[in-house]
């Protein structure tokens, strides 16, 4: 009898490690895909702010700019084709003042509507203005 009591104490010894493993293990999952979440937007933050200021370097070198135009990027930050599904779009849009020998422009970085946001228009991940 003694013996059964000792399997049935080990057997309980161990289901309470196996669930206390396993909630350790939920509890360092979330964390890991919280921090690969903060990565990606960290990453996608970087290339737009580095991407409007490459833009904005251009302009002030002498580049023209017409008026407002719209540049699309895949999701590896690289320019679309004409037919690729865009992830990201830069919107460029001029300035009005004319009187003003100061020229301006506002850069834009949007993600790109998709399913996520159904009718939910996305703000914009980057914004910065530019005298030239």
């Amino acid at each position: 009898m003694k013996r059964h009591n000792k399997t049935s104490l080990f057997l309980m010894e161990l289901i309470l490690s196996i669930l206390l493993f396993s909630l350790c293990s939920a509890v360092c999952v979330q964390l890991f895909v919280a921090a690969y979440r903060r990565e990606q937007d960290a990453e996608a933050l970087t290339w737009a702010a580095m991407l409007c200021d490459s833009m904005a370097s251009q302009l002030r070198n002498g580049d023209a700019l017409a008026e407002f135009s719209v540049t699309n990027y895949d999701s590896s930050f690289a320019p679309c084709e004409k037919d690729a599904v865009p992830a990201w779009r830069v919107m460029v849009i001029p300035g009005k003042n004319e009187d003003d020998p100061v020229r301006t422009a506002d850069f834009f970085v949007f993600p790109c509507p998709s399913a996520s946001f159904g009718d939910a228009v996305p703000q914009a991940l980057y914004h910065v203005s530019v005298a030239y």
